[in-house]
């Protein structure tokens, strides 16, 4: 166990710091390259827990569909999704409004959000854990549009190590994002929404993920022909301000520039039990979509698992057990 937590904790740091460094050094396309090496080797060389998470994930949804080799494919796909997702991480600092539009020439579906910011209602983008979905802020933030995000601040079990490590890997992902226009907010239990709650009533952008795990309350939506347990927070603060939620995915293409797509938007009434439903059933559509048709990119997959209760089950995009104490206030908390 002790060796398993040092080869994991040394692997993150060099990851996160080294091979940070290095990468910068060399041009955007080229770096990604490296991404695809470090997933191979990792693909084949390194069968660890994180990979058995993501297979049972898939096998979760299509335990028939797909043969052996197909999600071993679909695994190792997945990989280079995220290794290329850090790569592009590691780049954040150095876009700027020219290179962005190399980086995301595309934003599908912008009217949707320029027509919701004309109301002066706010806007909520429900980003999800799929694509290089930071490549969001960068491809709004350097078109004019100032963004507030909220993260939930604790590391998945995958990733847990020392704190004292845990916490640097933190500070290198946000030293990664500086940028006048970006803010964020760091979510732990028991705080209080009325900042948010202030800033969409001021008009502003608030980036919230509709497929995370945390929260004080969840429904059940269908996806992909299941029961998945969805928190209804960023629809509870949608209902609350009047705010519009509008869905967005990012989409790498085959030259590795993204796609940026914001969905037509959610509106809902009021936050009543069955407004909430509805509106988490809407995004879990949209969700679903963009999950058979890249599979790849949805980095949840690991965090897929079943729960059950009372008779019934249900699918948990579920994290490790967290205490209230585990969770940090900021990069340095």
């Amino acid at each position: 166990m002790i060796a398993a937590t040092l080869l994991k904790g040394v692997s993150l740091w060099l990851l996160f710091y080294p091979l940070r460094w290095a990468v910068q050094c060399l041009p955007w396309r080229l770096a990604l390259k490296v991404g695809t090496l470090c997933a191979a080797l990792h693909a084949r060389c390194l069968p660890d827990e994180f990979q058995r998470r993501i297979r049972e994930g898939v096998r979760t949804i299509w335990r028939d569909e797909l043969s052996e080799v197909e999600l071993d494919q679909l695994v190792r796909r997945n990989l280079i999704t995220r290794y290329k997702h850090l790569i592009d991480m590691f780049f954040y600092q150095h876009l700027d409004a020219e290179s962005i539009e190399q980086v995301a020439p595309a934003i599908q579906g912008r009217i949707y959000l320029d027509e919701m910011l004309e109301r002066g209602k706010g806007v909520i983008l429900l980003m999800s854990h799929f694509g290089s979905f930071g490549i969001l802020l960068g491809g709004l933030v350097l078109r004019g549009y100032p963004l507030h995000q909220v993260f939930t601040l604790t590391p998945q079990a995958p990733y847990r190590t020392w704190q004292w490590l845990e916490r640097w890997i933190m500070q290198a992902k946000l030293a990664c994002w500086r940028h006048d226009h970006v803010g964020f907010t760091f979510w732990r239990p028991g705080m209080s929404l009325r900042p948010l709650y202030r800033k969409l009533r001021e008009g502003h952008i608030l980036v919230v993920y509709g497929d995370g795990a945390r929260g004080q309350g969840f429904t059940r939506v269908e996806f992909m022909g299941y029961p998945l347990s969805l928190s209804t927070g960023p629809f509870k603060i949608a209902a609350k301000t009047r705010a519009a939620l509008i869905p967005a995915f990012v989409i790498r293409e085959a030259d590795d520039c993204h796609r940026i797509i914001l969905e037509a938007p959610i509106v809902l009434d009021d936050d009543a039990p069955a407004s909430l439903q509805q509106g988490a059933s809407q995004y879990a559509a949209r969700l679903a979509h963009y999950v058979r048709t890249c599979p790849d990119h949805w980095f949840s997959w690991a965090r897929l698992r079943w729960a059950s209760g009372y008779g019934c089950r249900w699918l948990e995009l579920g994290p490790s057990p967290t205490k209230p104490t585990e969770f940090y206030t900021s990069p340095k908390g």
